[in-house]
């Protein structure tokens, strides 16, 4: 699954307050595995320096890695997704979705990855 615009997509999350502020201090990087396609999320410092698209199998290191087929990501980004889809732990309890790597580092920013989430998907599906 592509993502419509990545660039709307930082710029909407580093200009959200909810996110600025459980993102805070946040120095790290996520994978998001989207089926055939990859996104990385780098962070410095509380703010997106950057969201990349991933073409082909290029390999990048991320300190933690999302992984989910296309077909849930694509209900995860609706506008309004069914249930076990609005959150990223239902999602990973109920449905396709693992999340892997460093987790002590990454769960304090869990709520974060979900407004992020929340912005990617208010994006996608307009």
């Amino acid at each position: 699954m592509r993502l419509a615009n990545t660039d709307l997509i930082v710029a909407a999350a580093n200009s959200d307050g909810e996110f600025r502020l459980a993102a805070r201090l946040w120095d790290g990087s996520v994978r998001f595995n989207l089926g055939s396609h990859s996104l990385i999320l780098r962070m410095d410092q509380g703010r997106i320096e950057s969201l990349d698209q991933i073409e082909g199998s290029r390999i990048a290191s991320a300190d933690v890695t999302i992984s989910a087929p296309d077909s849930d990501w694509a209900e995860m980004l609706k506008r309004v997704p069914k249930p076990f889809f609005q959150d990223l732990m239902a999602a990973v309890s109920r449905e396709n979705f693992k999340i892997d790597g460093d987790l002590v580092g990454f769960y304090p920013y869990y709520r974060a990855t979900c407004r992020l989430i929340e912005i990617m998907r208010n994006i996608n599906a307009a």
